[in-house]
């Protein structure tokens, strides 16, 4: 031992590396009465032991921290993973892809159904023009070729005129026929009335001239006289009278009748003697 160490104490604190005053702020070791290099060692080996046991169990309660969080995290992949799987098994399986051999099939049968559809249609509307072209050839085959055709010299004043007047007259011939007992005409002529329907034209026109006189009143004005020409009247002025023509035939109608039934008497005259 040097003079330099005033005690045991500070010699010992020198041979464990620390100074005499740090010496006395630790723990004191056992005091011995014989400082030898193996008490030195194992005083050192048991510090270290000291460090080490230390930072063990530091060590150890991270450790401890870190399999918190491992068995937390193992958790939340355990629960992602069942959710995954319950996903999968509520969703139906995608459909299996389509054979493009199928969808070919599928596809020339469209076109051969859609053609099929047009060749309808274009049937339907050669019935319907065939149709209308019987309709029309029964409709003017009394007037033509069936019966009588019309004189070239007789103007009409609507189209169909005298087809009409001329059914009109067999139905009338019809019903004296059925009066008379000459059954035989009654059927021929009723035949011939069946294949060639009347429009009503003339039923009309007749019906017409009696509302336009019967509107009219007492008194013949110039708007009456315009309805009656738009039937194909044509007015000719008079000094005491109207006068009107209708395909030649002329009758007089008084400008302010004697009493309110004068025009109703017109218009009966009117419609026996052209419609």
């Amino acid at each position: 031992m040097g003079n330099s160490f005033s005690n045991p104490t500070d010699y010992f604190a020198s041979l464990l590396g620390d100074s005499p005053d740090a010496w006395q702020k630790k723990p004191q070791p056992r005091r011995t009465t014989v400082v030898t290099p193996a008490t030195v060692e194992r005083v050192r080996a048991e510090r270290a032991e000291d460090v080490f046991a230390a930072e063990r169990e530091s060590l150890e309660a991270e450790i401890e921290k870190l399999n918190a969080v491992v068995e937390e995290l193992a958790k939340d992949l355990a629960a992602a993973q069942q959710a995954l799987e319950d996903e999968k098994a509520a969703k139906p399986p995608p459909p299996p892809s389509p054979d493009p051999a199928l969808l070919e099939q599928i596809a020339a049968k469209d076109r051969e159904l859609e053609s099929l559809h047009d060749e309808a249609a274009a049937k339907d509307r050669e019935i319907e023009r065939l149709q209308t072209l019987l309709a029309e050839a029964q409709r003017t085959s009394l007037s033509s070729t069936v019966l009588l055709e019309k004189p070239d010299g007789i103007s009409e004043k609507f189209t169909g005129e005298v087809r009409e007047h001329l059914l009109e007259t067999l139905a009338d011939a019809q019903d004296a026929a059925d009066a008379g007992g000459r059954d035989r005409r009654a059927r021929i002529l009723e035949a011939i009335l069946c294949a060639n329907s009347r429009t009503g034209e003339l039923a009309r026109r007749r019906d017409a001239v009696k509302q336009i006189m019967k509107d009219a009143g007492s008194f013949i004005d110039d708007s009456t006289i315009t309805v009656l020409e738009k039937l194909g009247f044509r007015y000719i002025s008079g000094s005491n009278h109207h006068k009107l023509d209708y395909a030649g035939i002329r009758f007089p109608v008084a400008k302010t009748p004697s009493d309110h039934r004068s025009c109703l008497n017109s218009a009966s005259e009117i419609c026996n003697r052209v419609f």
